[in-house]
């Protein structure tokens, strides 16, 4: 049955890759294009009906799906198809037939390269897709139900051992047609969310934007950034400042896709980095991730708010602070904060000092003093009394209030490591790039159940770990240690390079599996210890960009 429905699949996909035109075979009508080029280099092989185009009308993607569709079209069917014309085509599609913020969020992480456990509901939908790419690859698109059986037929005429492949699926005709029911269910064409998202959706402010944002291996950060209109999108430049003091230089341009994708090309200190942010649902903040250009792996997780936006709080640095400490320094960062009352003197009005009353940080902790303040961050002198109890606080500035970004604990009770498991790749031959792991020693303290590992334990912050590597073999395996690759002491693995190696026994290549361990001690107390699992694998060869 399997061979026969494979054959049958084959035999009709040319058919199913053009289709109808003005509507399908479920009546579900497909979106107008109105682009010049669409309608002149597709509509060779797509029909075209007064604007309703075979297949592109009755879909909607990411940038990064359509950008993936130009590309396959280009390889495959050799459509000619310039860098510009690429851009222009991502920009139309991205903007009439894109996703709204709403549809994007649960599964940006993919378009982030963020690391990830899936959730999927139903196991004909893990048989048919997920187990060549990820659910997330399915989510971000749209598609009428025809469409989504169309597609079937493309993977089924594209990769045709696509079918032999899924050999333990007991019924293939019956699982791939309750997948198809499932994803057309889920994500059709026509959705609450984007009707609303096309009727309300504004441009992007221009101006100054508060940034809070953490990089694995250096902490924390805070700053503001000022993004402007350009010919082809945006530009954007600013300073990043560390929990630690140091200083970061930003700039760059970017292009806002449909109204909430933002993709940056800029500098970090010099350093080429790129940024994948997209519009938060409520549409008041730009959140995603910056990263170095070939280390996508090295990403760190950023927000930008317009300064302008109503009062609100968006950080505290540090985010935890020990029960009993003195005279501690604390930033807020947010928009539109309370300004300094005006009073006059005999030469002008003059901004007056800051009343510590102004500002309250919750339960315990008092504010003592206001160091400097502005519009976006307000820095703060503060106790907190010995017996304030851990958990969470509720802050307030003016107007604005927030729980849940600063927090009382009592002690560091363990570490973790994160990430808890890691893949390295092997690179740096040919067009290979090693893929790099940023490990880091988090301290923990138990929350008000005194139990370590429990819902209310408070993440204290990054420490300065010892680490090491120790191999994890049994008795059969070759040894891993010396040829995987090294950590730094900031926790940084580099693998090493790719390919055989003539000194590994039967020239395996510098893979393997290990523990990566990192010990610190707290002031005062005993040393602690904490591991993650890493593996060490080959490249990837081929980035999609949508994995």
């Amino acid at each position: 049955m399997r061979g026969k429905s494979g054959l049958r699949i084959a035999s009709i996909a040319v058919f199913l890759l053009l289709g109808p035109a003005a509507a399908d075979a479920t009546g579900e009508t497909g979106i107008k294009v109105t682009n010049g080029l669409i309608l002149t280099k597709c509509t060779a092989c797509h029909a075209n009906e007064n604007g309703v185009v075979a297949r592109i009308s009755f879909q909607r993607k990411t940038p990064e799906g359509w950008e993936e569709t130009l590309w396959r079209h280009k390889r495959t069917h050799a459509v000619p198809i310039t860098r510009d014309e690429k851009e222009t085509l991502v920009a139309y599609l991205s903007d009439a037939q894109g996703l709204a913020p709403a549809e994007v969020a649960p599964y940006a992480y993919t378009l982030e390269k963020r690391d990830t456990h899936e959730t999927i509901e139903g196991q004909n939908v893990v048989d048919t897709c997920v187990r060549c790419h990820s659910y997330a690859k399915s989510a971000l698109q749209r598609r009428t139900a025809e469409e989504w059986q169309k597609l079937t037929g493309m993977h089924a005429g594209v990769l045709p051992m696509w079918l032999y492949q899924l050999q333990d699926v007991v019924d293939w005709d019956d699982t791939l047609a309750s997948s198809v029911k499932v994803l057309s269910k889920r994500f059709p064409l026509e959705t609450k969310e984007w009707r609303t998202w096309v009727a309300s959706r504004k441009k992007l402010p221009l101006g100054a934007y508060v940034v809070s944002g953490y990089e694995p291996g250096r902490g924390r950060y805070a700053g503001e950034l000022r993004i402007d209109a350009a010919a082809s999108g945006y530009t954007y430049a600013g300073q990043l400042r560390y929990a630690d003091g140091a200083r970061s230089e930003v700039q760059g341009t970017a292009v806002l896709y449909g109204g909430y994708a933002w993709r940056g090309t800029g500098t970090r200190d010099g350093a080429p980095t790129r940024e994948v942010f997209h519009l938060t649902p409520d549409g008041s903040a730009l959140s995603g991730v910056r990263f170095p250009a070939e280390h996508h792996e090295l990403r760190g997780i950023e927000t930008l708010k317009y300064a302008g936006s109503a009062p609100s709080l968006i950080a505290a640095i540090p985010s935890a602070l020990p029960a009993g400490a003195r005279s501690v320094t604390v930033t807020l960062l947010g928009t539109s904060l309370p300004a300094p009352p005006a009073v006059a003197s005999t030469k002008a009005i003059v901004p007056a000092a800051y009343h510590p009353g102004d500002f309250a940080l919750g339960e315990g902790i008092t504010v003592k003093q206001v160091l400097s303040a502005s519009p976006t961050s307000v820095k703060l002198v503060v106790d907190v009394r010995d017996d304030a109890a851990p958990g969470p606080r509720k802050l307030r500035a003016g107007k604005a209030t927030q729980n849940g970004l600063l927090f009382v604990y009592k002690g560091v009770d363990y570490i973790k490591v994160t990430p808890s498991t890691a893949m390295s790749r092997t690179g740096g031959v040919g067009q290979a790039v090693k893929q790099l792991v940023q490990f880091e020693a988090i301290a923990m303290s138990n929350g008000k159940d005194g139990l370590p590992n429990t819902p209310d334990d408070i993440e204290v912050g990054r420490v300065p770990a010892s680490w090491k590597l120790v191999d994890l073999m049994d008795a059969n395996d070759d040894e891993d240690l010396p040829f995987c690759g090294s950590i730094d002491q900031n926790g940084l693995f580099t693998p090493g390079a790719d390919g055989p190696n003539p000194a590994r026994k039967m020239f395996e290549n510098n893979i393997g599996d290990l523990w990566v361990t990192a010990s610190y001690t707290p002031p005062g107390g005993r040393e602690l210890n904490a591991r993650a699992y890493l593996l060490a694998t080959i490249p990837l060869m081929i980035h999609r960009p949508v994995q």
